[in-house]
């Protein structure tokens, strides 16, 4: 198959599995979701694999295309869809067996789910930029009602405040958008094509005051759905109230979608804005989540939130690399996006399985894991471990070359704040899993089957031997991918 052929194969897969679920028993909509993802993969590894041959793929007059930046994402969102996939298998079969919910239900997950995929993997092969923001708002419109998948009133008022407070983002990224449109006009006339390659071309002609006010809005914007503070207040509500898997794919996937659109504006208006401004409002809002985050993790009595504090911090860590701007820390930066992805993935599958047998999300009420549900538990310290920064997982990696390049580039305090606030968050993440896991305690009964069942087990079982082998060794396709991804960053 041709290249633009895969382009659009990767989100026709998912979008046409959505269509066909409308329709198809509930009874058969595990199946076809597992046939259908395991496709979608397997298309975007192909994508990628040439992505590392032919460096990027342009297709349909710019409105797709995909290079390495975006394959970076693209090898996230589908490792994290199609693991998503198989642990919602089991998940759901666990619900429906405790009644939690009915059969029919499965129609309405799996619809939304395939449709939230179809959005995530639009924003990484959108080479128009109105396309872009059309596909990241599309995330939310799919993934929101999944938040309110429970249908209590907390579910509810978390999903409305999910919508709330990233449309209200996706309005300002908007209008910063419409200024970068003006500021293309000026140079390319009152018709032009609003894509990636067209102005890529022009950056350096664009005004230099539209195009660092347009990169602000759209920092903002978009930060706001990449869970950035002080924007990030929808994110743990939403992390703490759906499910196991969507959290997942909140997490691993989606915040890494919505930092994709600002990697994207900011190669467009550095040339122009330069890069050194830039730079600053990332290094701001970085410090200032990492900041925040670390304050709230402290105070968690909810493991799910406390994650979702962890992925304020992580995305905050990100930015910092981007700010700091030199190849180590770019490096950094983009393979944070990969071990983050994957290693949160990893945690939302394992505490999972903690909700599945103790029906609760707060960390006083749940004790002696170890005992009652010990591959879970391998799982659980294996991930909080690799989550905080702990060597040898990927994370680790990821944050020291951050801060290496925070010392290269002779910001010593810059590097030295970066190092505290990791520290700090260190304890606050690894020392709850530790006391649920370890501490003794009842476990009132036999072990539910559907938490040691393979499906539920061997996604984030993968999750962790991929974190651990990155932390090691960097396969060369991914340290290639990465390599060519930091230098569109910084043409």
């Amino acid at each position: 198959m041709t290249d633009p052929g895969l382009l659009v194969l990767v989100v026709a897969l998912p979008l046409v599995a959505a269509l066909i679920s409308l329709v198809c028993s509930a009874r058969l909509q595990i199946a076809l979701a597992l046939v259908f993802q395991v496709g979608t993969f397997g298309v975007a590894l192909a994508l990628i694999a040439r992505i590392l041959v032919v460096g990027r793929i342009d297709a349909f007059a710019h409105w797709l295309y995909l290079d390495s930046l975006s394959a970076v994402v693209m090898l996230v969102a589908a490792v994290v869809s199609v693991l998503a996939t198989f642990y919602s298998a089991g998940y759901l079969r666990h619900e429906l067996q405790h009644r939690v919910i009915k059969t029919d239900e499965l129609r309405k997950y799996f619809v939304l789910f395939h449709l939230f995929v179809f959005a995530m993997l639009l924003v990484t092969i959108a080479g128009n930029l109105g396309l872009l923001w059309t596909a990241i708002s599309a995330t939310t419109l799919a993934s929101a009602p999944l938040v309110d998948f429970y249908g209590s009133h907390e579910p509810l008022e978390a999903a409305w405040k999910y919508i709330v407070l990233t449309v209200a983002g996706s309005l300002l990224a908007l209008l910063g958008l419409l200024l970068l449109y003006q500021s293309g006009v000026a140079s390319l006339g009152n018709s032009y094509d609003f894509s990636i390659p067209v102005l890529a071309g022009a950056a350096s002609h664009l005004s230099p005051t539209l195009a660092s006010t347009a990169f602000l809005l759209i920092l903002v914007g978009f930060g706001t759905k990449a869970g950035l503070a002080p924007m990030h207040t929808w994110l743990p509500d939403a992390h703490s109230q759906a499910p196991s898997p969507i959290c997942a794919m909140l997490s691993g996937a989606e915040l890494n979608c919505a930092m994709l659109g600002i990697f994207r504006v900011y190669t467009l208006t550095a040339p122009a804005a330069g890069a050194a401004t830039l730079r600053t409002g990332m290094l701001v809002f970085g410090l200032v989540s990492m900041s925040v985050a670390v304050v709230f993790l402290i105070s968690q009595r909810n493991f799910k939130r406390l994650l979702a504090y962890s992925s304020v911090e992580q995305m905050g860590l990100i930015s910092v690399g981007v700010g700091l701007g030199n190849p180590v820390a770019l490096i950094g930066a983009l393979l944070l996006v990969v071990t983050h992805g994957f290693t949160k993935c990893l945690m939302f599958f394992a505490t999972g399985n903690l909700v599945l047998r103790f029906r609760s999300t707060t960390i006083p009420e749940i004790r002696g894991v170890v005992r009652a549900m010990p591959w879970t538990a391998v799982l659980l310290i294996g991930g909080a471990l690799a989550i905080a920064g702990a060597p040898p997982f990927g994370v680790f990696i990821s944050e020291f070359s951050i801060i290496a390049g925070a010392f290269a580039g002779h910001f010593w305090v810059l590097g030295a704040l970066v190092a505290a606030l990791l520290l700090l968050g260190f304890i606050p993440l690894v020392a709850p899993f530790h006391r649920m896991t370890f501490s003794n305690a009842d476990t009132g009964g036999e072990v539910a089957q559907a938490e040691l069942s393979a499906v539920t087990l061997l996604p984030a079982l993968v999750l962790l031997g991929a974190v651990l082998v990155i932390g090691v060794w960097i396969p060369n396709p991914l340290n290639q991918l990465l390599h060519h991804a930091a230098a569109v960053m910084t043409r």
